[in-house]
């Protein structure tokens, strides 16, 4: 009986996907090394960690993509937190409005004034009656999106857009929408960026979440 070769099926295997704008084959184009703050296995405590990027590059001379990074579980670009270090720092303070943003910015590794405007940006992330229509579309159990924080503050609607995205990127995980594990944050973000190209700057407004009734997100 015939056995594959173990060597071909590795190379095979170790190839990156597609190329995100063309869709032909791609190879490996290097490595680089890059320090970001990753949400320590102990719990919502933020620490440093080295992670090994590889960029892909198309096959296709004529492709206007040329290469780009693959990012791991969790990766985002532009990002020196991971944005499961902003989504643990905003819903820590969510939870409270004793909790200070000194000792959330302790928690997690970086300044008070970087907490502020994760508040700030996660806050104005998308528009809440798109979430929400979204979410009453996509449940066939009639299950209500969670409901608007009382008393309103800019913390507790930061809280409540973490928690529209977690509904909504679970009711997308049930459509079989293939979205990478961890926060709604992060994954329908890395979602929007892997399918479309676009990034949801710290400092620039947030490009429009793109939904599709039919399958969730276009």
């Amino acid at each position: 009986m015939a056995v594959p070769s173990p060597r071909r099926n590795h190379k095979h295997e170790e190839r990156p996907g597609p190329c995100p704008r063309c869709g032909a084959p791609a190879w490996w184009d290097g490595t680089r090394l890059v320090a970001q703050m990753v949400i320590s296995t102990l719990g919502a405590v933020a620490r440093m960690a080295l992670v090994v990027r590889r960029r892909g590059r198309c096959s296709q001379a004529s492709c206007t993509m040329a290469s780009w990074t693959v990012y791991e579980v969790g990766g985002y670009p532009h990002r020196t937190f991971t944005l499961a270090v902003t989504a643990a720092a905003v819903a820590m303070l969510a939870t409270s409005e004793t909790v200070t943003l000194t000792a959330v910015a302790q928690q997690h590794g970086c300044d008070r004034r970087t907490v502020g405007r994760w508040v700030g940006w996660v806050m104005r992330l998308y528009v809440t009656a798109t979430v929400v229509r979204a979410c009453w579309q996509l449940d066939p159990t009639g299950v209500p999106p969670p409901a608007p924080p009382r008393p309103e503050t800019p913390r507790s609607r930061a809280g409540w857009m973490l928690l529209l995205l977690e509904h909504f990127a679970g009711l997308l995980r049930t459509r079989f929408v293939a979205l990478e594990a961890g926060p709604g944050l992060g994954a329908l973000l890395r979602h929007q960026y892997e399918r479309f190209r676009v990034v949801a700057w710290l400092t620039k407004s947030s490009p429009p979440l793109r939904i599709d009734w039919g399958a969730g997100l276009r």
